[in-house]
């Protein structure tokens, strides 16, 4: 017969450090510094941590203010408070409602965002979806791309089905440079009061979403400025601002939106 020790719990709700170890439990509600790699069931940080090792963990909580200095591993990840982290990030789901900031790739299974991401890596999910605002040095990749926010990214947005609602005044306007995917939908945020509509006249120049280079295969696109739009069937909605629109089966240009050139590409 095995015997198997239970693993202890670490607490610091003043000031303290935590050896680098096998817990159950890690809690900072005060002022507290992990000193190594730790392995764990829940960490969970109300005060101000800093972590110098790796992080392996089924839970992150993070409602008040952490630093890590290196790798995480976690199945699922929230922020509600202000997170740091230096190394990858890899495992389950990521809610963030707070601020979230990394300095290398995500890959993990899905990204929710209703407050405040920034990475200089790359992000790949399943599934990502932005009710905040996002930005990704190196661009994102993933199955089912949301976004009801603001985006800013300096690579490409890699996925099968793109929807993106945008507001050109709340974060200032958002820019994906390339944009790949087999269905890719981008609107202007829904004007149906006279709040939204008072701003689209006074802010009109600012609310065209803007990337470099969009290709699909069914795209469907308003209040969008872009160099070339490529796909089989095109929609280009109300003032987009478009240089050269490629398609194999259909374009729709819509009366105020400015094309300057036009171009069917035989199969």
């Amino acid at each position: 017969m095995v015997n198997v020790q239970p693993r202890q719990d670490a607490y610091v709700s003043g000031s303290g450090t935590i050896s680098a170890g096998k817990y159950d439990d890690v809690r900072v509600s005060g002022s507290g510094r992990i000193l190594g790699d730790i392995q764990c069931v829940k960490v969970k940080v109300s005060g101000s941590a800093k972590f110098n090792g790796k992080i392996e963990s089924e839970f992150l909580n993070c409602s008040g203010s952490a630093k890590c200095l290196s790798d995480v591993e976690v199945q699922k990840l929230n922020v509600s408070g202000s997170l740091s982290i230096d190394g990858k990030v890899t495992g389950g789901d990521v809610h963030v409602s707070g601020s979230f900031k990394t300095k290398n790739d995500l890959n993990v299974d899905s990204v929710n965002i209703s407050g405040s991401m920034r990475t200089i890596g790359m992000v790949k999910a399943e599934v990502i979806s932005v009710k905040g605002s996002l930005s990704a040095e190196k661009g994102a990749e993933c199955e089912a791309f949301t976004a009801k926010g603001h985006i800013s990214m300096n690579g490409l947005l890699n996925a099968e089905n793109v929807k993106i609602t945008h507001s050109g005044f709340s974060y200032g306007y958002s820019y994906v440079p390339e944009i790949g995917g087999e269905t890719i939908e981008i609107s202007r945020f829904d004007d149906s009061n006279i709040f939204t509509r008072v701003f689209t006249r006074v802010f009109n120049a600012r609310t065209n979403f803007r990337s470099d280079v969009i290709e699909g295969s069914a795209i469907k696109i308003d209040y969008t400025t872009s160099s070339v739009v490529r796909g089989d069937a095109v929609t280009i909605g109300p003032k987009c601002k478009i240089d050269l629109v490629e398609y194999t089966e259909d374009v729709q240009i819509h009366p105020s939106a400015k094309v300057k050139e036009v171009k069917k590409i035989e199969q």
